[in-house]
This record gives C-alpha cells, structure tokens and sequence, in this order.
C-alpha cells in the first residue's frame, strides 16, 4: 500500500512539474501584444515577484534560525549517525525493494 501511494505521489508530481515547465515555455507565445511588451511583462513580473518573495524567504530562514536556537543544545547529545530524515529512510526501503 505505502508504495503504491508513493507511486501515485511520484507521478503526480511529475506530471505537475512537466505541466507547469510547458505552461512556462508556451505561455509568452499565447500572451497578447507585441514581443516588446510580452518581454516588458516578463521583466516587470520578474521583479515584482522577485522583490515580494524574496523578504518573505528571509523571514522565514531568520524565523526557523530562532526557532532552532533552543534545539541545538537538545541536540548536541543525539549520535548523527543514528538520525535519519524521512527521505533517507524512504531512499532505503525503496532499494531495500528492489533488492529483493
């Protein structure tokens, strides 16, 4: 079952990116106007959406930075060998299944 449903995630997730790559690629030939202003709209939302998501990801690293403050000394006792994300523990059964 849980590989199933990984299964599912990993398609859904490819599909999403590919999707939103061809959006990307496609969509400054469908935009409206001449090339100078489809380029000139480009440009403008890359600066706007640069200039608004770009404090916003500062933020959000200074707000985990502090969260963690209080972690590390926690944390200092634990062996780095024994801790495991989620991806590696998922990177490993899933060779662990094709090593069967």
């Amino acid at each position: 079952m849980r590989d199933a449903m990984e299964k599912r995630f990993t398609r859904v997730t490819r599909g999403s990116i590919v999707g939103g790559v061809h959006l990307g690629i496609l969509f400054p030939f469908l935009a409206p106007g001449s090339l100078h202003w489809r380029a000139r709209n480009m440009i403008l939302g890359l600066v706007l959406g640069a200039a608004f998501c770009f404090p916003l990801g500062w933020l959000h690293l200074k707000l985990i930075e502090k969260a963690n403050e209080g972690n590390q000394s926690a944390n200092e006792n634990l062996d780095k060998r024994d801790i495991k994300s989620g991806v590696s523990a998922t990177i490993e059964r899933l060779e662990s299944n094709l090593h069967k």
